[in-house]
């Protein structure tokens, strides 16, 4: 089918050009400046000449069902239906369709062979059968939802019955025709000259115009279906490569194309003042763009966490059970009758067992003085469904040696940790620019003030200009975020864009990073902490008398490490979490192992 012909003007429209008349900025491609518009209006006549269009899921597994086999390596299903029957899956090697979908707010159940279904399902499985022999596993079908045990044997099983499925159907209502031609349209300028240009710049505005038809509002209909909020539906899509989005009428988009053109809007979110695009805020987009992470073999869980918990589950104890499979978890054996503490402590407590540490990144964010016992090192969904963005660095996980001996208590989660050296001094309680006035007075460079300080939250300073393309710039962006506080300094969102005269310019972008730091610590109180082995800044804590810092399993790519503040007084809590600047020559104790509560 031949996609319809788009009249050139609307080309010219998203960038609000007359004629000759630009407003959509410059840009640079192969050494030469050109209009924005020009060159996306070259690529959009290259990609529309394709005339190319997705075929519907059902031919797309139809065309290649001679290669169909079951999966025989992924545990399988109890119950799939077929022809409108319930059929043995168990005991079976048939291949089966699995589907995701949403629930309806206020589901009808009604008696079906035996166990109670929703209506809803019903409809999916009755229509979905018109266009495909192949069975279909369905939850509310195939679940007996009111036979505890079983439903918790399958809950177990949920990672491999979408791995190991012929193919995964996610049914996201809001896509129509429409819908797929502008994100088959994303992809195909994704993959050309001009926007490849723009993301050598780090042209984040341009990048996202290219690829979103300049917000295009069937973009802003597909992400705001409540299939993309939902915990179970972010394992359910990423755990299989034959995975499509599904309209109501069978309109089909392969979901890797949907998240390449994420990619852009996310980076345009995070950058922009404002948080709010396509309908969605900033932490939105960092849950759909990481889905691409997802599907790799193996998702750190403090990856994992960043994503599942910015979205919704009826119970609280899913959005640790529904990240089980992306991050091979599946040793842990869901049960709804746990208090749901115990729950997210065993979750952090199995990944550490498996020598992954990345949830750490996320520990900084508690409230230690207002948890309860056995969670000052847990992070739970709350505090990072606050967080707007989450920081750019990637945080990865130390090597540990086997420890048998464990310290502490008999509630909280164990810890590999390395002692630095008692507190040697620790400065009285201050504000942001307190702080930072303090460390340029005892002599410490712009790129290890803005790492104690927004590291964590933003990212570090070089990870910060390699993302833009720059270098050196952490005194301009200290500066930046300085008076973004106190209101000295007003970045325009023209300025912002760029949409003027010059071109993009490399290095430019790192004012949206700045942004993002004024919003950390604009009303807290910071105190200065100093080791032998380094220094901390983290926010005021409850902690009293002598207090240690000790080097925590996680680092950056460049080796700057996470810290522990322990005082004393409570040497199985944690006081806080922050980011170290150690001191040349200066090294640290052996690796102890706490069971911190």
């Amino acid at each position: 089918m031949q996609m319809p012909t788009r009249p050139r003007i609307s080309q010219m429209n998203i960038w609000k050009c007359e004629n000759e008349r630009h407003q959509c900025g410059k840009m640079v491609e192969h050494n030469a400046t050109i209009p924005r518009c020009r060159a996306y209006m070259r690529d959009d006549k290259n990609v529309t000449e394709r005339k190319t269009t997705y075929l519907t899921w059902h031919r797309i597994i139809k065309n290649a069902e001679c290669n169909v086999k079951a999966a025989t390596t992924y545990a399988r299903p109890q119950n799939c239906i077929r022809d409108g029957k319930l059929v043995d899956s168990a005991s079976s090697a048939e291949p089966y369709i699995a589907i995701s979908y949403v629930w309806d707010t206020r589901p009808s159940f009604k008696e079906w062979e035996g166990r109670r279904v929703t209506e809803q399902a019903l409809h999916i499985a009755d229509r979905l059968s018109k266009h495909t022999s192949y069975a279909l596993w369905i939850d509310a079908i195939c679940i007996d939802q009111d036979n505890e045990p079983v439903k918790m044997v399958e809950l177990a099983k949920m990672a491999d019955i979408y791995r190991g499925a012929t193919a995964v159907l996610c049914l996201v209502p809001e896509i129509d025709q429409t819908t797929s031609r502008v994100v088959e349209h994303g992809t195909g300028m994704i993959d050309l000259d001009g926007f490849r240009a723009l993301e050598h710049a780090g042209d984040t505005h341009g990048m996202y115009m290219f690829a979103s038809q300049g917000s295009d509002k069937a973009l802003h209909k597909l992400f705001s279906s409540r299939w993309w909020t939902r915990a179970w539906t972010f394992q359910e899509a990423v755990l299989n490569r034959v995975t499509f989005l599904v309209g109501e009428n069978e309109e089909t988009i392969p979901i890797s194309d949907v998240l390449k053109i994420s990619h852009p809007i996310s980076r345009r979110a995070a950058t922009q003042k404002k948080d709010n695009l396509l309908g969605q805020l900033s932490s939105f987009w960092d849950s759909v763009y990481s889905m691409s992470d997802a599907m790799k073999v193996y998702m750190p869980l403090g990856t994992a966490i960043s994503s599942v918990w910015r979205r919704q589950s009826t119970v609280a104890h899913d959005m640790a059970y529904s990240l089980l499979g992306v991050c091979r978890l599946e040793t842990i054996i869901p049960d709804y009758r746990l208090p749901v503490e115990k729950v997210f402590t065993d979750l952090v407590d199995k990944a550490s067992s498996k020598g992954d540490f990345s949830w750490l990144r996320w520990s900084h964010l508690i409230d230690r003085d207002a948890t309860c016992e056995g969670m000052s090192m847990v992070p739970v969904p709350a505090t990072v469904l606050a967080t707007p963005a989450s920081a750019i660095t990637e945080w990865r996980s130390i090597e540990v040696p086997q420890m048998s001996v464990v310290r502490g208590g008999a509630a909280g989660v164990c810890i590999p940790h390395r002692s630095t050296g008692v507190i040697r001094w620790q400065s009285q309680p201050e504000d942001i620019k307190g702080i930072i006035n303090m460390l340029q007075k005892l002599s410490y460079g712009p790129e290890d003030i803005w790492n104690l300080l927004f590291g964590m939250h933003v990212g570090l300073a070089c990870d910060v200009d390699r993302a833009v393309g720059g270098s050196g710039l952490a005194q301009a962006l200290i500066n930046l975020a300085t008076g973004y506080i106190d209101g000295t300094i007003k970045l325009e969102d023209s300025e912002d864009d760029l949409v003027g005269e010059k071109p993009y310019t490399r290095g430019y972008g790192f004012t949206a990073y700045a942004s993002m730091a004024a919003k950390v610590w604009r009303n807290a109180q910071l105190v200065m902490m100093r080791s032998q082995g380094g220094t901390t800044v983290v926010p005021t804590h409850s902690g009293t008398g002598q207090a240690r810092l000790h080097r925590l399993p996680v680092e950056s790519h460049r080796g700057t490490c996470l810290c522990l503040v322990v005082h004393d007084s409570t040497k199985f809590r944690a006081s806080a979490i922050g980011v170290m600047v150690e001191n040349d020559h200066a090294g640290s104790g052996s690796w102890q192992f706490t069971r911190f509560s």
